[in-house]
């Protein structure tokens, strides 16, 4: 199964993709920087580290991002940097029947109903 988390180099990504790797997942980070993960586990050795260098928003307003993380063809999605109910549901709508899981972890402020 494929896992793609998107910023999982913060406070939950670091402890996370190593367990997801440990679980047998392929793990793909996406982030906006190169930017090393609190702790080195071994186990990111195997983590693709997928570097899109884009205004998030901008390619929201585009309909871009969605369909960028969706060509990954994942089985998983795990956002960590959603701030926007926009935002959010942009993400929704575009993987809505694609994917087997979506899990936000953004902030208190955004709700969807998906």
């Amino acid at each position: 199964m494929r896992a793609i988390v998107i910023g999982g180099t913060g406070h939950i990504g670091t402890y996370l993709i190593p367990r997801l790797v440990s679980s047998g997942y392929e793990v793909f980070n996406v982030s906006r920087s190169k930017r090393a993960p609190y702790c080195d586990y071994g186990a990111w050795k195997s983590v693709t580290n997928i570097e899109l260098e884009l205004d998030r928003s901008a390619e929201e307003r585009s309909g871009n991002f969605g369909k960028q993380i969706r060509d990954l063809r994942p089985d998983i999605v795990i956002d960590l940097i959603c701030f926007t109910l926009e935002s959010a549901h942009h993400l929704v709508q575009t993987l809505r029947g694609e994917i087997q899981h979506f899990v936000h972890c953004g902030t208190i402020w955004v709700h969807v109903c998906v």
